[in-house]
């Protein structure tokens, strides 16, 4: 009998991961990552928050987002930052639910508090860096590609590195999703905070 000839069955191709910091090192990591927190004074967004913000000024060049907002250098544009901890609490799955819905009621309370500054206190917009831009274009957020550099490389794998540390997979979960694993700039003009999680009352 004739072999019939084809083309070869190709399995999944593993993709190597990108570096991140061995295991053994998670506790200097979760010291950092306190240290780091307590100098940036990173304020909650409310009891038992998952978010937090920290009052910053814009350092880059200009930026105009989708709705035309334009923020400059020196303007108050605020940082977002993920509380690891109080998330690897809530998750507890793979598609960390408890966890979304905290963020959620978060940036409802981030856009109360918004609302009740004075104009001339408010931020323009709103940013951060993530290696989980997924997430944050769900949110609303817009997605930025930073410039390669030693220092942009470096927040890659300290990032990377503490998403190790606190998913709720663990290590696996650098598996999954989107690769490769490298930060993006999110932002999210006030204007567009406020259409989408303004309904909510200030806080008290």
């Amino acid at each position: 009998m004739r072999r019939r000839r084809g083309i070869p069955k190709i399995g999944p191709v593993s993709r190597p991961l990108e570096p991140v910091a061995p295991q053994f090192l998670d506790p200097i990591l979760g010291l950092v990552e306190r240290v780091d927190r307590t100098l940036r004074r990173i304020s909650p967004a409310g009891p038992e928050a998952v978010l937090g913000v920290e009052r910053h000024r814009h350092r880059g060049g200009a930026v105009t987002l989708v709705d035309g907002t334009l923020v400059r250098p020196g303007d108050a544009a605020w940082i977002i930052h993920f509380d690891n901890r109080r998330i690897r609490h809530l998750a507890t799955g793979p598609w960390p639910a408890d966890g979304w819905r905290a963020a959620r009621r978060d940036m409802e309370s981030i856009a109360a508090q918004h609302a009740a500054l004075p104009l001339a206190e408010r931020p323009i917009a709103y940013t951060g860096i993530t290696v989980l831009a997924s997430l944050a274009r769900r949110a609303g957020f817009e997605l930025r590609a930073r410039r390669a550099s030693p220092w942009t490389r470096l927040q890659d794998w300290y990032l990377r590195s503490l998403l190790a540390r606190w998913a709720w997979a663990g290590r696996a979960r650098l598996d999954r999703g989107h690769r490769p694993l490298v930060t993006q700039e999110v932002w999210l003009s006030a204007g567009e905070l406020l259409r989408r999680y303004g309904s909510s009352p200030p806080p008290e």
